[in-house]
Parts: C-alpha cells; sequence; structure tokens
C-alpha cells in the first residue's frame, strides 16, 4: 500500500514526462506492426497542425491565468508550497515544445510518425495543463 502511493505521488510529481514516455512507446509499436495507421493525406497532417496552434494559444491563455491569479489565497500558498506552479510551468512549457516539434516536422515536410505523435504528446501536456488550470479557477478565490 506504502508503495503505491509513492509510486501515484511520483506519477502526480512528474507527470510531464511520465505520462509521454509510455505514450511514445505504444504509439510506436502500434506503428510499426501497422495496428494503428495514419492516413496519409495533406489535409489530415493540416488539420493537426492547425489544431497544435490553437492547443498551443491554450496553453498560453492558461500560463497568463496563472499569472493573474491572487497569489495571497491559502490555496494559492500550498499551490507553490508543493511545487505545483512548477510542474504546472513544466506542463505548459513541454505542452509548448511538444505542439511546436509537430509544426516544424509539417512545415519542413519530415517524418510524417514523429509529427503526429508530437501532437499526441503536445494534446497530453495540454490536457494535463487545463486540468490545473481548473483547478486553479475553481480554489483560487476561497
Amino acid at each position: 500500500m506504502i508503495k503505491n502511493k509513492k509510486f501515484i505521488k511520483f506519477i502526480k510529481k512528474y507527470c510531464y514526462f511520465v505520462i509521454p514516455i509510455p505514450t511514445i512507446f505504444i504509439l510506436t509499436i502500434l506503428y510499426s506492426f501497422q495496428i494503428l495507421r495514419f492516413p496519409d493525406s495533406e489535409d489530415f497532417l493540416s488539420t493537426l497542425v492547425g489544431t497544435a496552434g490553437a492547443l498551443i494559444g491554450f496553453l498560453f491563455t492558461a500560463m497568463t491565468i496563472f499569472f493573474s491569479l491572487n497569489k495571497n489565497t491559502e490555496y494559492m500558498k500550498n499551490f507553490k508550497k508543493y511545487g505545483h506552479d512548477i510542474i504546472f510551468g513544466r506542463l505548459i512549457t513541454f505542452g509548448i515544445i511538444f505542439l511546436c516539434i509537430n509544426i516544424i516536422f509539417w512545415l519542413f515536410n519530415l517524418n510524417q510518425h514523429i509529427t503526429i505523435i508530437s501532437f499526441v504528446l503536445g494534446l497530453e501536456e495540454t490536457v494535463m495543463a487545463a486540468y490545473y488550470t481548473y483547478k486553479l479557477s475553481l480554489n483560487s478565490f476561497k
């Protein structure tokens, strides 16, 4: 039971890289055994890149929301005390990096597999950052 708590605490603390690592392996294995196939159309990748741009915009907005919240509330003091501000910042940073990789690989017409994986990883980081933003917005006024 104690090992499970430590493991879950580790996952929560380092979610910005613990969650994407298995995703990379799973997607690569599924892709290499041709269980998962990606469309070869240019429209598909263009749609992913457009969505990646929108997600980058969301991540910058989430960062702005965090900076604009009152830091003197008890919730925000605990948020910083336990290092959640660092986790949140890293989620946003890695999300932006993965989504920018997606856009760069599409611009230069590089490996389609990496383009799609970087989008999925950026999406994961964005979802986790959205959860943090939701919790921040909900509890920052308490």
